[in-house]
């Protein structure tokens, strides 16, 4: 069977490098995956008697206020055998976004344009892009995961409907969603502070922990964010450096040259 997506293996030191975290995050950050058995909850969680509406007000949940975001991040993904890292400039709205990579030298290798029907990807050094669909990227980017949005990722559009339980324990509260994730929040702070999903095998990544919160704009959101795989072997390291919320006039331009054939997939 033909690859969907070149074999960033042949990619050489740092260029190789900043191909590698791109694609990972992409498959790390999404929020749909084939679904395995659902995850459970550690045993101290028990049904709570607080319903969703009247929870969610506590949680800053106001999703609607923020229509868009950018910023810049600093990325490593740490796995057996290989550790990399590189700095990713993003630009999110609630239907597109736009990742640009760069090495530790500030070097860009690549850019990564996605919407709700397909994700396209700009390799700058080989001068080389190609699209495929929401559904072949959703099969082909690691684990069956699609390309992610990190708006949907720092504040998630959470509503009744799409609760289907709260529990918790002394420590964190837990919405428990229709598609089996699981959101948790911190009792005191209210923050965000963990997010579990379903994995479609050991190599997924399915657990996720937000820390280092601050305040923008009315809104508490997480700067670090770390990510690990089912099987507790793969890890990803976010740390956002710069964030604005509702920037003027996001562009979503991926730049391709007018003389560059999009080769689609």
């Amino acid at each position: 069977m033909k690859n969907l997506i070149p074999d960033f293996r042949a990619h050489p030191g740092l260029h190789r490098a900043i191909w590698l975290i791109g694609v990972t995050l992409l498959a790390g950050l999404a929020a749909c995956s084939p679904r395995m058995a659902p995850p459970e909850l550690p045993s101290d969680f028990s049904r709570s008697t607080v319903s969703a509406d009247s929870l969610l007000p506590l949680l800053q949940t106001d999703f609607a206020a923020i229509e868009a975001l950018s910023g810049r991040a600093s990325a490593r993904i740490s796995q057996p055998g290989q550790q990399d890292q590189a700095t990713v400039h993003f630009t999110s709205s609630r239907n597109e976004s736009l990742l640009t990579l760069r090495n530790n030298l500030g070097i860009e290798g690549g850019r990564i344009y996605t919407d709700t029907d397909s994700v396209t990807l700009y390799d700058r050094i080989e001068r080389t892009a190609w699209r495929m669909s929401a559904e072949q990227a959703r099969l082909a980017l690691l684990q069956g995961f699609t390309a992610f949005n990190l708006l949907e990722f720092l504040l998630p559009e959470l509503t009744p409907d799409q609760i289907t339980g709260v529990y918790e324990s002394t420590s964190e509260w837990v919405l428990r969603m229709a598609d089996e994730r699981y959101f948790l929040f911190d009792k005191n702070s209210l923050y965000l502070t963990r997010l579990i999903k379903p994995a479609s095998s050991p190599l997924a990544y399915s657990q996720f922990s937000f820390s280092h919160h601050a305040s923008i704009e009315g809104f508490t959101l997480p700067r670090r964010i770390e990510i690990l795989s089912e099987d507790g072997k793969a890890r990803i390291f976010l740390l956002i450096q710069a964030l604005e919320l509702n920037p003027p006039n996001p562009s979503f331009d991926i730049g391709l040259p007018a003389d560059l054939p999009l080769e689609r997939r």
